[in-house]
């Protein structure tokens, strides 16, 4: 259907920024039911060891996980600053969510590298001459399969804004052009491509589409779906009139006084082979789209309310303060609630494994986690308003005033004031931690202290007690 009929509206491009929450990532949290051996001093350092899985934290500098059994590493240093992840087939890491890097590892030969500060700098190594490249914007770039071409090559942007020449292919198709995208000329033995902006271009593939324009935006015609067995053509004398029809009359669509992403004043549109109608009035403040299978469906009153179903996916707001996303598949069921920007609640369970994770904050004052591997806990106070997991853990201990954690191999732990104060304990241990004052384990064999981690200390946990003076010396 038409542009018009779009599947998301204007108003949920804020909802974009939470949909991070709901990515799958790989847990870098403990899964193994067995005791720990933990180390701390205050919260500046943090150190836990279970089976396979051990993690390190150097607050607010460094933080680590490692996994043995799935090899799985996490390493965030000054969090957002720097963050990898890296198993035995692929890494990926970021820095300040603008330069960033990816790659696939080979157990022979070099690994394929993309690093990216975009737009300035791209860079891919790998075995191969094809999977090598650099971009140094404005100046020179090639790039090798990107943005759905094979190669692209650039020469020196003029004040930053277009290319004075640039070449790209994919496969037998070559194009070029001189300051990019004023002038662009392609051709392969299936498309041929000619601009010259804004007097005149089409683009044209045997059998698929061609489009023209004349005075680009103002004039632009052509026919879409040429391979199917019903044909589409569409009309647009920008911004005034946009029109879409199939040869049958199957589908239609008509738009008055239309913008790229604004939507229209007024369109309505109907589409029979999928059932689906569309109304939308006053750009994008009203917009309706239903549909007989009930696959699709939309309403929008902005800014007061607006609901979008698609693809097992729903999406609502009240006023923009208030926003629901739900997800129903075989591989995962999810909701998240908003109350911008102060509550957070997202609930997520996978039907395969039979396992959950609920995550919920009022914002500032307390944080809610219960994971997937059975491990759960609460904070306060929550400095970062959205869910961020490695900023939390890197974070939020140097500002709580009390945690809570259990975890999933029957141990619970309490910080307070910063951690100030901290205790551990479990069925058959207890653990007091005190900076630089108090060192104190007690369990059915005894109790162990220690002042100055060592300066004056006594063990009664083994058949003789022992007497600890200026940490090396024992009695």
């Amino acid at each position: 259907m038409s542009n018009v009929l779009r599947k998301q509206c204007l108003v949920w491009i804020c909802i974009l920024f939470f949909n991070f929450s709901l990515e799958a990532k790989l847990p870098y949290t403990f899964t193994e039911d067995i005791p720990s051996d933990y180390y701390q001093f205050w919260f500046l350092y943090e150190s836990e060891s279970r089976a396979n899985q051990s993690s390190l934290y150097v607050r607010p500098f460094y933080g680590s996980f490692q996994d043995k059994t799935t090899a799985l590493k996490f390493k965030t240093i000054l969090s957002p600053l720097y963050y990898r992840e890296e198993t035995n087939h692929w890494y990926a890491w970021s820095s300040l969510f603008f330069f960033t890097g990816t790659g696939i590892k080979h157990e022979e030969g070099e690994n394929d590298e993309d690093i990216f500060l975009s737009p300035f700098f791209f860079w891919g190594s790998g075995d191969t001459p094809k999977e090598k490249y650099i971009s140094v914007y404005p100046i020179y770039g090639t790039m090798q399969n990107k943005l759905s071409y094979q190669k692209i090559k650039y020469y020196f942007f003029p004040l930053f804004l277009f290319p004075l020449y640039s070449e790209w292919k994919y496969k037998s198709y070559e194009a070029q052009s001189i300051l990019w995208p004023l002038t662009m000329r392609g051709k392969s033995e299936t498309r041929d491509d000619l601009r010259i902006f804004p007097f005149y271009s089409h683009k044209k593939h045997l059998g698929k589409y061609s489009r023209y324009s004349i005075l680009w935006p103002f004039f632009q015609w052509g026919e879409e779906r040429m391979d199917k067995k019903d044909p589409m053509t569409y009309k647009l004398f920008f911004p005034f009139y946009l029109a879409k029809d199939t040869e049958s009359g199957s589908m239609k669509s008509r738009a008055i006084l239309w913008f790229p992403i604004l939507n229209s004043l007024f369109s309505y549109g109907y589409d029979n082979k999928t059932g689906q109608k569309n109304i939308s009035a006053l750009f994008f403040f009203f917009q309706y789209t239903t549909s007989t299978k009930k696959d699709t469906e939309k309403i929008v009153f902005f800014p007061f309310y607006g609901y979008s179903y698609f693809a097992n996916k729903e999406a609502e707001f009240i006023t923009p303060f208030y926003i629901s996303l739900s997800q129903n598949t075989n591989h995962l069921k999810a909701k998240s609630y908003y109350i911008l920007p102060l509550f957070t609640h997202i609930k997520q369970e996978y039907p395969g494994t039979g396992r959950s994770d609920l995550y919920w904050k009022f914002w500032p004052l307390l944080r809610y986690h219960r994971d997937s591997e059975g491990n759960s806990g609460w904070n306060t106070i929550s400095l970062i308003p959205v869910r961020f997991e490695a900023l939390e853990e890197i974070w939020e201990p140097i500002f709580s005033i009390i945690e809570y954690k259990k975890l999933n191999n029957g141990e619970k732990r309490l910080h307070l004031v910063s951690r100030l104060y901290t205790q551990r304990w479990s069925e058959e241990e207890f653990h007091l931690h005190i900076p630089l004052l108090a060192e104190y384990t007690i369990n059915e064999s005894g109790f162990k202290y220690d002042f100055l981690y060592g300066l004056v200390g006594l063990d009664t946990r083994s058949e003789k007690s022992k007497v600890k003076l200026f940490w090396l010396i024992e009695i």
